[in-house]
């Protein structure tokens, strides 16, 4: 993808951490381009940085020091109110707990992130079945999540992500609790949604079999970024 435009780029992005111990440096100047209308990996061993690093990338947490990029839009220079307007509208999150509303159903947990979204009450329950559809467990919908398997689960959890039609989807670790099968499953649906929808995802994973798949792997190591690669190129 030659000339594109990053959606989020960071300018020596800086995290650091107090501890008893002293000063933690979770993140040390990484400068990176994320691609739009692409599968962005975040790779890494635990505690290499990439879920403080997604963190920072969907305004859940503010840097230390260094920029970040939105849009163009410089997320450290807008007040709260704006930065919490872009993460319900054009943000989507899974994480790797999946964190679904045990007592509502599949299509009450979509409904209600569409709720949270501030999405129209007369068309929530058409869009939720929607993207419940889309994911492949239509007719799960009135199911709870414990009568669901894992992936079934994680499924569930991206439809809720998708339902608002987010700019970028951010998952955190969303195959780490499944078996290879289920973990398939859950990337081909991110795929479709490249493919179909125009979305852009950035996932974190500690998957070797995985960076084949994706279009562009940022790789993070004590902090520090080690290494981009992507089709057709290398650093």
């Amino acid at each position: 993808m030659e000339g594109y435009t990053p959606i989020i780029r960071t300018e020596a992005l800086t995290r650091t951490f107090s501890s008893a111990a002293g000063e933690v440096h979770a993140l040390q100047d990484v400068t990176l381009a994320i691609r739009p209308q692409c599968l962005n990996l975040l790779n890494g061993k635990s505690g290499s940085g990439k879920t403080t690093l997604i963190n920072l990338l969907g305004s859940l947490d503010r840097p230390t020091s260094g920029k970040i990029f939105f849009e163009d839009k410089e997320l450290s220079a807008l007040p709260e109110r704006e930065r919490d307007k872009l993460r319900r509208t054009r943000i989507g999150f899974v994480f790797q707990s999946v964190a679904l509303m045990s007592a509502m159903t599949a299509l009450e947990n979509v409904e209600f992130g569409l709720r949270v979204a501030g999405f129209p009450a007369a068309g929530r329950r058409e869009r939720a079945l929607e993207c419940l559809d889309y994911v492949g467990l239509a007719k799960r919908a009135a199911h709870l999540p414990q009568e669901m398997s894992g992936g079934e689960q994680q499924r569930v959890a991206i439809a809720r992500a998708i339902a608002h039609r987010p700019a970028v989807i951010f998952a955190d670790e969303p195959t780490a609790q499944l078996d290879s099968n289920m973990g398939l499953q859950v990337i081909a649906v991110f795929k479709k949604l490249i493919e179909e929808q125009g979305a852009t995802i950035v996932m974190t994973t500690h998957d070797p079999d995985l960076m084949q798949l994706a279009d562009q792997v940022f790789t993070l190591e004590d902090g520090i970024l080690r290494a981009v690669t992507g089709k057709g190129e290398a650093s």
